[in-house]
């Protein structure tokens, strides 16, 4: 399941991450990627899903309401689709170009009929506001269709899909919101390339030791960490909620308090710490200090 939520490490579109779900908050949609509908993951994800559900483990959190309209079985015209389903800037700059009151200039026209035109849809006319409902429509569910298909097939699989259909309602539960997701001291810790002190000189054994005492001190908070907790360090940490490929920690003799490079996912701890009481101090302090990061906006 934390594959299905945070991707995989495979490199299908030079991405470094394959992502089967792209959106942000609660309007998660799964990827047009063909080499994920070609390897048919999505029937996959959604076998995953549902016995995953049925043992009482982790959920997919965030995915799109109108998604979820799709796998109770509404009728796609009907989905009520949000300009935030749409994870395609591109698509996105268009439709607000057709809901403006202004003026088209022939560039903006020319741009929006390329899109139309490319998705056998109607040219610019009169009534914008339903072009730019066909197209966010398009982009959202059409788009989709297959990997929905793959996936509502996973589920019925795995005998989720009969439940759904019998009380729409578990599909919200299914499938929560993001603000249940649940983050696990192990999704973590396997991610941190932890410092490697080694050396032979006798005047650094002592910031070896004092490493692996600051280092002890952070695996021990994450272990006893509550998901919440977890949750405002990662954002510390990478300033995202989304955990990295890889987690960075390295061991400082000139701070005092711990900080974070976000850009390369790298947290700096203060060598000089004499006790896990202290640390936890200190770290929860740096924490609450930042109000703001990628995933906070």
């Amino acid at each position: 399941m934390e594959k299905i939520q945070f991707g995989f490490n495979l490199d299908f579109e030079n991405t470094g991450r394959t992502l089967l779900f792209n959106g942000t908050g609660d309007h998660k949609v799964p990827s047009t990627s063909k080499a994920l509908i070609d390897g048919d993951l999505f029937r996959v994800a959604g076998r995953a899903i549902g016995h995953s559900f049925i043992h009482g483990g982790p959920r997919l959190t965030g995915l799109s309401p109108a998604m979820l309209q799709l796998i109770v079985g509404s009728n796609q015209e009907f989905a009520a689709l949000e300009l935030a389903d749409c994870p395609d800037t591109d698509v996105l700059d268009v439709v607000c170009v057709l809901d403006s009151q202004r003026e088209l200039t022939p560039q903006e026209r020319c741009e929006v009929n390329n899109l139309a035109f490319g998705w056998d849809l109607p040219p610019i006319n009169d009534n914008r506001r339903r072009l730019a409902e066909k197209i966010l429509q398009h982009a959202v569910t059409e788009r989709r269709r297959a990997q929905m298909k793959q996936l509502r097939k996973g589920l019925k699989e795995s005998g989720v899909l009969t439940m759904i259909k019998e009380r729409p309602a578990l599909a919200e539960v299914l499938f929560p919101k993001s603000a249940e997701q649940v983050m696990d001291s192990q999704t973590i810790l396997k991610r941190i390339i932890w410092p490697m002190p080694d050396s032979e000189d006798e005047d650094d054994r002592s910031n070896v030791e004092e490493t692996c005492l600051v280092t002890g001190f952070l695996r021990d908070y994450i272990e006893k960490g509550s998901s919440q907790e977890l949750q405002q360090l990662l954002k510390f940490w990478t300033g995202w909620s989304i955990p990295p490929q890889h987690l960075y920690v390295e061991v400082s003799p000139e701070i005092t308090l711990p900080v974070a490079s976000t850009c390369l996912t790298t947290l700096k701890l203060p060598l000089k710490c004499q006790s896990y009481q202290a640390f936890k101090e200190n770290l929860e302090a740096s924490v609450r200090s930042t109000e703001f990061g990628f995933g906070m906006i």
